[in-house]
């Protein structure tokens, strides 16, 4: 119902949307981006981009809102944490010492499979579940352990 109406413009539901996301998405934000100004601008983007997209959430695989608005609020984040500078995506595969490369290589082989399909394939947690025949929840988990890690890799080898 929330989608519907935020679809139809409803200024009283982007609040609701706000009021009940905003809070664990600044969360993820945050341990990306730890400057809070630049957080701050991240969180903006997500949700202006929420609120002009929302009419592609039913085709994007993704069962739940929150899912959804998590996997862009880590993209987004992603962007600001990486200078604009840096290599990104496939050029960061292609360079054989990339940094992307570097950490992909040294995640546990269970990982790199679902790290691959997401964030190189860009598939959502709904279809990297059925290709790869488990349960959602465990892609979740271990998309959770591979962000962990990224932060740390990012963190220790970033300058």
């Amino acid at each position: 119902m929330l989608i519907e109406r935020l679809v139809s413009g409803d200024p009283a539901a982007k609040e609701l949307l706000y009021d009940r996301y905003a809070g664990a998405l600044y969360g993820v934000v945050l341990q990306l981006v730890p400057i809070k100004d630049r957080a701050n601008d991240v969180i903006i983007k997500v949700f202006a981009w929420v609120f002009q997209h929302i009419n592609a959430f039913h085709s994007s695989g993704y069962r739940t809102l929150f899912a959804w608005l998590l996997r862009k609020t880590r993209e987004l984040a992603i962007k600001e944490a990486i200078p604009e500078t840096a290599l990104t995506g496939t050029e960061l595969m292609k360079k054989e010492e990339g940094i992307l490369q570097q950490f992909y290589i040294i995640l546990p082989a269970s990982e790199q499979q679902v790290f691959r399909l997401s964030y190189f394939k860009g598939l959502s947690i709904t279809t990297i579940a059925r290709m790869l025949a488990m349960p959602e929840g465990q892609v979740n988990e271990i998309l959770g352990e591979a962000m962990k890690a990224f932060r740390k890799f990012l963190k220790d080898n970033w300058n």
